[in-house]
Parts: C-alpha cells; structure tokens; sequence
C-alpha cells in the first residue's frame, strides 16, 4: 500500500525538525546556562532572605499550624538557596572551562528544571496543606518561568512537563487540601505544565530558527569568501596549471624592466612550446593533454629558481622571466628546463606519455632600455627558428634595433 503523499511529506518534516533540534541542542543549552548563571546570582540571596524571613515568623494564635508551615518553607528555601549555588557554580564552570555543550551541560540543564519544578510543587502543596500563602500560584509561575528561560526542544519538554503533570498530580492526590478547591487544582496541574510547554515550543521554535538562519548566513558568507579568493586567484593564475596566466605575467614583467632601468641590470625571457601537442590530444584526448600541462609545469617549476617567474601564456606555450640573468645563463637555463621536459614522464591511464619541447631565448642588456613587448617578440622569433630546425633544442635571439632605446 503506498503511503498518501501528505503523511510523507509530515514524517519527512518531523524528521527533519528532529535532526535541526538535535544540531541546535547543544547551542541552546549553553545560552541556558547563560541565562542561569545570571538568574542564579539574583535568585539566591532571595532564596536566603525568604529562608531566613519564614525562619523568624511567628504564627497567630488562631493558627498555631502555620509555625510547622513557616519552618518547612524555609527549610525548602534554604535547600533550594544551596542547590541553586551549586548548580550555579557547575553552570559557570562548563560555560568557562568546556565552553561547549556535553552530555554533562544537557544533563545539568534538564536537572536544574525538574529541581526547581519539583520545588515549586513542593512549595505550592505546603501552601494548599495548611491554607496559606501562595498556593498554586508558586508552581504556576515556576512552570511559566521554565518554559520561557530552558531552551530544551520538545523531545525534552514534552516528556519533562508530561512527568511534571504526573508528579504534581500524584502529590495533590496525597495531600490533604480543601476538597473545595480539589477540582480547581487538579485542572491548575494540568494548565500549567500545559502552559510551560507550550511557551518552550514557541520559545524553542523561535530560536532554532534564529540559530538555523544564522548559520546558514554564516555559511553563505564563507561560501562567498571563498568565491572572491577563488576569482581574485584567477583574475591572475591559469586554472589548469596553476601559473600566472598572461595578463598577470605582462604586468610583473613590466615591472622588472622598470626596476631594471631604476637599477641597471639584463634580463631574460624564456618561450617554451610542447612538440607536436596536437598528437597528444588526437592520441589520448584532451585530459590526456591537460594531464601533460600540467606535469610540464610541475616539471618546470623544479627547475627554475624562486627568483623566477614562470607563467603559462596559452594553450601549450609557456613563457619564464629571468631577472638579472644574462644571455650565458639564460642558455643554461633553457637547456636545463628543456632536459628536464625530455626526461619527464607523465602517466596517463594505463600508458605513459613522453614529450619534448622548443625554446626561444632572448635577454636584454643592461645598457639596453625596451618594453616587454620587444623582449617577447625576440623570444618568439627564437622559438620559432627552433621550431623550424628540428625542434627539441634551444634557439636564441636579441631584440631588434628599433625597438631598443639607449638609458637617458
């Protein structure tokens, strides 16, 4: 038999609500300890000072009872003044020490409602026992007072105020009251845990909301950083490889020949193409050639110093800004990166694939003063004449004529 489409849609609500108030938990219970210790510091000195008022009263004589009344709320007083310093202190020290929820901090959350509810029956039922005081109104404001301070979800509450109701119902039962008010009281005892658990739920569902909206907020801005990272780290890297990409790699070099012609000094760059790239792609596919890109740039990486910039300009062509190296060292260079670039070997599926590559040199002399672009084209031209006799090998040219301004 299928299930109707509404019941699913419920159980699949309540089990999601289960799991959110579960996550929630242990954020609830720390800013109800919060609360706690807060409410604890105004609560005990009034737990004393009733404790030590009730302690000194002195009944009517027409009411000679009301003594017994007087020493046994002070006496619940006075307990309850010593409960609420240790459990004070105990929330304080997991606030401090902990500071995150445990099964201890849910525990002691649960134990300080059920004690101080069990209180307030006490107290109410003393009041009812010899007709005086307060009467039901402790236990009702207590209850009240519960509902809206615990922030426990309905899987404690319920089960929590159901256990109150039974309780509180059970000492009614086996109290001696007025028979009068009996049925008043039997219906208070319902009302108010009734009421208690009420408040929690909308007091619960409104903060697991608040929680649940914040995180996700909190997420969502993470998300975004990450976003912002990712696009600032590509607005100036190739996403394949990792390099500079060309934009960012014109722009440093621009900058080295400024510095250059502030401090004198030659500077090379260095073009590198793969051979015969097309033939991978045609062989293994195109991961197979992003497979080869990327172990060229690992490859070359290793062997260039960290002085050195290293930027692929597109498609299989690399480029490598070399400051303060002149033509011989630049050679040495090229020759060292194209080496390494035989010799690699990248493993792609079940086979493995070897390449070799072209480079074209170029170096501008310290005496020199030129833009980027001329020492690129120079490189360029290299890189073709390497290209054009028999590739794998290393070619070298100067900028031409035109395009070099003498230092004023």
């Amino acid at each position: 038999m299928q299930t109707p489409a509404w019941l699913f849609q419920c159980v699949q609500r309540w089990r999601s609500a289960r799991l959110d108030g579960a996550s929630v938990q242990g954020e609830a219970t720390m800013e109800s300890l919060r609360r706690y210790r807060t409410i604890a510091c105004c609560v005990l000195p009034l737990h004393l000072a009733i404790a030590w008022i009730f302690s000194r009263f002195s009944p009517p004589t027409s009411h000679p009872e009301w003594a017994r009344w007087a020493e046994l709320v002070s006496l619940s007083h006075w307990c309850a003044a010593a409960g609420v310093a240790v459990s004070g202190w105990w929330a304080h020290w997991y606030l401090v020490k902990r500071q995150r929820a445990t099964g201890g901090a849910v525990a002691l959350q649960i134990g300080i409602a059920a004690a101080y509810l069990y209180f307030g029956a006490h107290v109410a039922l003393l009041d009812l026992r010899f007709e005086t005081g307060a009467g039901s109104s402790t236990f009702m404001v207590i209850c009240v007072m519960f509902g809206v301070l615990a922030l426990m979800r309905p899987a404690i509450t319920v089960p929590l105020f159901s256990a109150t109701y039974v309780i509180f119902s059970y000492l009614l039962e086996n109290t001696e009251v007025n028979p009068n008010q009996l049925l008043s009281l039997r219906v208070m005892a319902f009302v108010a845990p009734a009421l208690a658990l009420l408040t929690s739920t909308i007091n619960w569902s409104q903060y697991s909301r608040a929680v649940l909206l914040r995180r996700q907020l909190r997420r969502s801005n993470e998300a975004l950083q990450l976003q912002k990272q990712e696009l600032a780290y590509l607005a100036d890297h190739d996403a394949l490889t990792g390099l500079f990409n060309r934009r960012e790699f014109m722009r440093l070099a621009d900058m080295e020949l400024q510095r250059g012609r502030r401090v004198p000094a030659e500077t090379s760059v260095i073009m590198l193409d793969i051979d015969f790239f097309k033939k991978v792609n045609d062989q293994f596919g195109h991961p197979g050639g992003d497979a080869v890109l990327q172990s060229t740039a690992a490859t070359l990486r290793k062997a260039l110093r960290v002085t050195d910039t290293l930027a692929r300009m597109g498609g299989e062509e690399f480029i490598v800004l070399l400051p303060g190296t002149g033509e011989d060292g630049a050679r040495l260079v090229a020759e060292k990166m194209r080496e390494a670039v035989e010799d690699m070997v990248t493993p792609f599926e079940a086979e493995s694939i070897v390449i070799t590559a072209s480079l074209g040199v170029s170096t501008l002399r310290a005496t020199d003063w030129s833009d980027f672009e001329a020492l690129y084209a120079a490189a360029d031209r290299a890189l073709y004449v390497a290209k054009q006799t028999g590739r794998n090998r290393v070619e070298f040219a100067v900028p031409e004529s035109s395009e070099r301004k003498p230092h004023r």
